[in-house]
């Protein structure tokens, strides 16, 4: 089984491109929304600790800062990798992506396609699919 996945917005390629639900494919699903999950619980234990710090200028909370930013990139970066990986973009596919799309848009198909992939909201693949 399989499911068609419109890169219109991400990609400006007009085919859907197919791709199939494999255990791989939901195991890269999964694992995706947990690194997520992961970051965002890192950034909200983050905040709770940023609240209690007075000297906003402090080492304590530079650190948090840091861990924040630091958070951010990984996010970016694995949203970039696993939508990479599921729909086997070329390099310049992906340089498109980094240059033109951002983080709402990128993390918002992600999670699209990861919704998709573990079957919340699936498609069967027709034949006006490209394969992925």
């Amino acid at each position: 089984m399989s499911v068609k996945i419109d890169v219109k917005e991400l990609l400006g390629q007009a085919k859907k491109v197919e791709v199939k639900t494999t255990t791989k494919n939901f195991k890269k699903a999964i694992a995706f929304l947990r690194s997520l999950n992961k970051v965002q619980l890192d950034q909200k234990r983050n905040e709770k600790k940023n609240d209690a710090i007075e000297d906003l200028d402090s080492l304590e909370a530079l650190e948090l800062n840091e861990q924040n930013m630091a958070s951010m990139i990984e996010m970016a970066d694995t949203a970039t990798q696993y939508i990479a990986e599921t729909l086997k973009l070329s390099d310049k596919q992906v340089e498109k992506i980094d240059e033109e799309k951002d983080l709402d848009e990128l993390m918002e198909f992600a999670m699209k396609l990861a919704e998709e992939v573990t079957g919340s909201k699936a498609e069967k693949a027709g034949d006006d699919s490209l394969k992925a």
